[in-house]
């Protein structure tokens, strides 16, 4: 029986280091755009349903504000 692939680690925004930047370097950096912001000044989220799992979000954040 084949193995499958473990499934993706989802990061996710930890709102007490997120400094809700309004050019987000994280966002940017998200080739699918999975890191949502609703409201100017509110942290920002990362869409499950988006993301899939390359954590290039993770060092390009200055705030380390995006963990797994």
């Amino acid at each position: 029986m084949p193995e499958h692939p473990p499934p993706p680690r989802i990061p996710y925004v930890d709102e007490s280091r997120c400094q809700a930047c309004r050019k987000c370097v994280a966002r940017k950096m998200c080739r699918v755009k999975a890191i949502v912001a609703i409201d100017p000044g509110e942290p920002p989220f990362v869409d499950g349903n988006l993301c899939y799992g390359c954590l290039v979000c993770i060092p390009a954040c200055p705030f380390e504000a995006i963990v797994t």
